[in-house]
């Protein structure tokens, strides 16, 4: 992980000067979400959605605003076995985007923030905010000069819930980019 975390640092580290491609004011996705959870008793798939507005800086740096939100069911973790559970992260964090190529744009991203996760009323699990950690990338496809498709994006999401251990889940993202605006 301390490897994964410094190789991120070196990569966003890195500039580059800005080509000539117009550069929008901001990125909107919206797309489908998997999130598959991991820690020391249980382990679950939670489907569900993420969203996210990038402010861009120029052609390569943005400030990333995510959003995203799964839901399911714990079916292993004794004592909530059966327990229907809401989990939504809200993240931010600085996002930058590998060359000027016409056809795809990879990136990488370090985001933080809370994880707020909201049981059913008749569940034995409580409601917790906790701190959460989003590391990884993916690849934006064109479709037009306005639209993109996000063919994928992998987070390592990780989440210090308090009186457990860490959850190391892995978050799987899916959808469409909107360009909006023009600098």
């Amino acid at each position: 992980m301390k490897k994964f975390v410094l190789v991120l640092v070196l990569l966003l580290g890195v500039s580059t000067a800005a080509s000539a491609q117009d550069v929008s004011i901001t990125d909107l996705f919206a797309g489908y979400s998997f999130n598959r959870c991991v820690n020391d008793t249980t382990e679950c798939d939670l489907q569900g959605w993420n969203a996210a507005l990038d402010f861009n800086v120029n052609n390569n740096w943005a400030i990333t605003v995510d959003f995203s939100g799964h839901y399911g069911t714990y079916d292993d973790e004794v004592p909530y076995i059966g327990a229907d559970v809401k989990s939504h992260n809200f993240l931010f964090g600085p996002k930058y985007t590998f060359g000027s190529s016409e056809r795809a744009r990879p990136y990488v991203h370090a985001l933080f923030g809370i994880n707020h996760v909201n049981p059913e009323a008749a569940s034995p699990l409580t409601v917790e905010n906790n701190f959460t950690q989003a590391y990884g990338g993916g690849v934006d496809v064109k479709l037009s000069d306005k639209v993109f498709v996000r063919a994928i994006q992998v987070d390592y999401l990780g989440i210090r819930r308090e009186g457990y251990k860490a959850e190391n889940n892995f978050r799987f993202a899916a959808g469409f980019v909107f360009r909006l605006g023009q600098k």
